[in-house]
């Protein structure tokens, strides 16, 4: 039904959602954590890219975003780009035919499925370690503590004899 390129599209889709809140995603991050060659990630992201899904950020510190809010992006945004709707007209010549309507049912069921999840509702928000605590470091400017001051007077009257 679905592509193994669509699929991965969307693995690709849903994995650059999930860790580009603090920066861009390489295409080596994407490839070695998706199990994938670098060439093949190249070409989904390419297609990703012409789809106006996600941007591209060149030179040092690049990588790739969701173009856009994550919670506006179905699922199905994605796989219509790679997808092929198919009218079963030209397969099943006789609309009377069970199998007609069964599978238009089908393509039917899985679009309003995938039309139903955003891609932030299946990405899992990464925070790589260093970054959370740069970020949590950076809301709080606190100043250190002074030094205690000792004092010059007795605290008892029992001292009172050796400040003299």
């Amino acid at each position: 039904m679905i592509l193994k390129k669509t699929a991965k599209a969307v693995d690709i889709a849903v994995f650059i959602t999930s860790r580009s809140a603090v920066e861009p995603v390489t295409t080596e991050e994407i490839a070695s954590g998706l199990g994938l060659s670098s060439s093949y990630t190249e070409s989904i992201l390419k297609d990703l890219r012409e789809a106006g899904l996600i941007r591209a950020h060149r030179g040092p510190g690049g990588g790739y975003q969701i173009r856009g809010n994550p919670e506006d992006i179905t699922l199905w945004d994605v796989v219509k780009h790679f997808e092929v709707l198919h009218s079963f007209d030209e397969v099943y010549t006789d609309d009377a035919h069970p199998m007609k309507a069964l599978e238009a049912d089908i393509q039917r069921h899985l679009q309003a499925a995938l039309a139903a999840q955003t891609l932030d509702d299946v990405a899992i928000p990464f925070m790589p370690r260093d970054a959370r605590v740069s970020t949590m470091l950076g809301q709080f400017r606190l100043k250190p503590l002074p030094a205690p001051v000792m004092p010059r007077a007795p605290n008892s009257v029992f001292q009172l004899s050796m400040m003299l």
